[in-house]
């Protein structure tokens, strides 16, 4: 398969693994840690380790897909070239829902932020961020990658004296059948779901396969390295934020209490900005600056108005789009929306959108044999349906109990958003030519209208 020959392979093993591990890295583990303890106390620190390995399997599909047909382009391009463009478009409104977590960063971030200042008013505080970094990505300021990797860096610094000042504090005591499992499995798995938001995120590689030196190599071996070590760190942040304080404390609540009880007062400070806030920040203006590409893509394909694709002549962002997404993190500040409630509504939703691709990759073999004959990461057609077939129910069942553990309202309200983006992919239309082949060429030109 040949790339776009504009494109500069110019990323190697190391750089795509520090990609991974700083894209996985980051708000989750700081806003969901507190939400999971309240699920299922103490078992949380399995439920990341669990977590961890099931997201492995249900990323196993994308890693077959980077592999074997590896260019610039998102879970949509796959989802519409080897199912559907109908089943495109109704995985691009499941994605445009699950944004809500924009609000989950801003939020998370306003109360870590009193944390330090106690009384600040969270949600004005979580509003003027979300509104300061779409400002910032309309203008189009981008940061240098010297200070993308600067920033990995001073995050993990900040974790690992979590860890290591914390470790000595723990109560082991608390890691029994009654505190782990206060709620049964039913809580337990629900927490495995929504810290797989945390645990998730190595698949983002797959985007970059035009851009890699050896992709069919490098994507699969990333996702399972990146995986692996992030979800190992995050059970020893967990171990530390349920087993210092009593759980009561902590449940719900973010990591401050438990860092003020073990941090000296510099190294506290330094873990609540260069750790905490900093993650959040980070993730929520880098959800800024990739949100709108499959919206950007659907609409060269013909599914969306062209004039929602506008890309601002000053500043080359597409500022419509960026305003839509702005709307849909602002909402759930706006209108009071609890966290927990954020959290497991798009925690949810986004199982729902990663189990499209493991349907996706079922028919890989069958329009594209050759191309899948000389991947290195295949397994036979049998296994690979299997495979398949075991991810899609497990993130569908883990996206059940996540939405049916809300209240009637909000489970409605989303039942009602699938019928009708359902409703909307089946009365869409376009006359492109959608094919693995021209994934490429659209990519391509829209990075130039954007660049």
């Amino acid at each position: 398969m040949q790339q776009a020959t504009n494109l500069k392979k110019v990323l190697g093993l190391t750089d795509v693994l520090g990609i991974a591990i700083g894209q996985i890295i980051g708000a989750g583990v700081m806003s969901l840690t507190g939400i999971g303890i309240q699920m299922t106390g103490s078992g949380i620190t399995p439920a990341f380790i669990l977590s961890a390995v099931i997201t492995l399997l249900t990323m196993f599909p994308i890693a077959i897909l980077g592999s074997t047909l590896p260019t610039t382009g998102g879970m949509y391009q796959y989802t519409s070239r080897l199912l559907t463009p109908k089943t495109g478009i109704f995985w691009l409104m499941l994605f445009m829902f699950l944004q809500i977590t924009l609000s989950l960063y801003a939020l998370s971030f306003a109360q870590y932020l009193e944390g330090l200042f106690p009384g600040v008013p969270v949600r004005t505080v979580a509003f003027l961020l979300l509104t300061i970094l779409f400002i910032v990505n309309i203008v189009g300021v981008k940061s240098a990658s010297i200070i993308g990797n600067l920033m990995v860096i001073t995050l993990i610094v900040a974790l690992s004296c979590f860890i290591i000042f914390g470790m000595p504090h723990v109560n082991f005591g608390v890691f029994n059948s009654k505190s782990m499992f206060p709620d049964g499995f039913t809580g337990f798995f629900t927490a495995v779901g929504l810290v797989s938001f945390a645990t998730g995120g190595a698949q983002v590689v797959a985007e970059l396969g035009g851009e890699m030196k050896n992709p069919k190599r490098d994507i699969p071996i990333v996702i399972i390295v990146a995986t692996i070590f992030v979800g190992l760190l995050y059970a020893f942040i967990a171990s530390i934020a349920v087993g210092v304080l009593p759980i009561p404390e902590v449940a719900g609540r973010p990591l401050t209490s438990v860092a003020k009880e073990v941090l000296p007062t510099p190294i506290f400070i330094f873990f609540m900005i260069g750790g905490a806030m900093f993650a959040l920040a980070t993730t929520l203006n880098s959800t800024f600056t990739w949100v709108t590409k499959s919206l950007l893509i659907a609409i060269h394909d013909g599914y969306l108005p062209k004039v929602l694709g506008r890309v601002n002549k000053q500043f080359g962002t597409p500022h419509w789009l960026l305003l839509i997404f702005y709307i849909i993190g602002a909402l759930p500040i706006i209108t009071g929306m609890s966290l927990n409630v954020v959290a497991q509504l798009g925690t949810g939703i986004s199982l729902i959108v990663f189990a499209f691709p493991a349907l996706a990759v079922t028919q890989l073999p069958k329009k594209y044999p050759e191309a899948y004959k000389q991947s290195p990461f295949k397994v036979p057609y049998p296994l690979l349906v299997v495979i398949a077939i075991t991810a899609i129910i497990i993130l569908l069942y883990q996206s059940y109990l996540l939405i049916s553990d809300l209240k009637v309202g909000y489970m409605i309200g989303t039942l009602i958003y699938i019928l009708i983006s359902a409703a909307i992919a089946q009365f869409s239309n376009s006359k492109a030519n959608l094919n693995i082949d021209n994934i490429r060429l659209n990519t391509t030109h829209i990075s130039e209208k954007i660049n």
